[in-house]
């Protein structure tokens, strides 16, 4: 969805216009929401979201009716992960377009909102059929909230609408995969990479279902062509470093690990997992270490609480591992 939505932050922007073009476009009318407008967008493309923001802020207060403003400083905001944020402008600003509410649920599902969200996804597919990005999205939330049957129905029309269009594939898959069917969520994967084989978290859902089949071979190669495509998700590089422990390459398991926490110190999977290979080479203080942040992240995260009574009493930490028990036992 939000590569579709950049297409509209992109439609006002000259691709031969330098930074400098529009500096000197604001230095001559300050007042002139357009300029500002327009520079937010370079901005957004060179990844200074920050400076965005303020600029389709001023586009905004400049020219509060505008129909455009405020979706685009809602869009700014949600990319600088200010939610809420972006909910309060898009309520302040509402709009009857299927853009509109395709954002507004975007926003909600951030939020963890899921209800709400897909009563504006709802509303964005009815308004705009025509647009594959909401309806994926509309189907993903569905199965995030279980309603799977009125996934499925949303599916069947996308298949026909759009046939060509990979993450209503992706879709099908995933709604194969959440009820158990991981050959055929594996063939509608295998067509949704073939369609857009530049989406790494296609690849990564396709290596979840081959995992699930038990083809670990088959399962690294995806993770590895997801990471390949974009190396910075920490939840890839868990996934490969769990495949590789099943596959016994425990070096590259452990590398795995530490490149997920070098994107992200606290994912609490990642410091689990590499907890257990310390103190699988007796190391209990580098092991208690991983697995206090793992539980500090995540205290509903059983086995590490498990591990690290273990470890702390290993460790000569008596009342540390009583402790750390009994918040083992308090969980289902």
């Amino acid at each position: 969805m939000f590569t579709a939505m950049m297409t509209v932050l992109a439609a006002a922007l000259l691709a031969t216009q330098t930074e400098q073009d529009f500096v000197r476009a604001i230095q001559a009318n300050p007042r002139d929401p357009k300029a500002h407008g327009e520079y937010a967008i370079f901005l957004q493309q060179q990844g200074r979201t920050v400076e965005a923001v303020a600029h389709f802020r001023s586009a905004l207060d400049l020219d509060p009716k505008s129909p455009l403003a405020p979706f685009n400083l809602a869009l700014a905001l949600l990319g600088a992960e200010r939610p809420a944020d972006a909910l309060a402008v898009l309520d302040k600003h509402p709009a009857r377009t299927g853009d509109w509410h395709a954002l507004r649920g975007a926003v909600l599902n951030t939020l963890g909102r899921q209800p709400e969200a897909i009563a504006d996804l709802r509303r964005a597919v009815a308004i705009d059929p025509s647009n594959p990005d909401t309806l994926y999205d509309l189907v993903i939330t569905l199965l995030r909230t279980e309603a799977n049957a009125e996934a499925a129905k949303y599916l069947d029309q996308g298949r026909v609408r759009f046939a060509k269009v990979g993450k209503i594939h992706a879709a099908a898959g995933a709604l194969a995969y959440a009820t158990g069917k991981n050959e055929q969520a594996a063939r509608a994967y295998e067509t949704a990479v073939k369609l857009e084989p530049a989406a790494a978290d296609f690849h990564a859902s396709l290596g979840d279902v081959y995992d699930a089949t038990g083809d670990l071979a088959k399962a690294e190669a995806a993770y590895r062509r997801s990471l390949a495509l974009d190396g910075s998700v920490a939840a890839v590089h868990v996934k490969l470093g769990k495949n590789q422990l099943k596959r016994q390459h425990a070096a590259d398991a452990e590398a795995a690990f530490r490149n997920a926490l070098g994107f992200d110190p606290s994912d609490a999977e990642a410091h689990f997992q590499t907890g257990k290979i310390e103190a699988a080479r007796g190391d209990h203080a580098a092991a208690i270490g991983h697995w206090e942040k793992a539980v500090t992240t995540n205290p509903a995260l059983k086995e590490a609480w498990y591990q690290l009574s273990l470890s702390y009493r290993r460790s000569g930490q008596a009342e540390k591992a009583a402790r750390a028990a009994e918040e083992f036992k308090k969980l289902p």
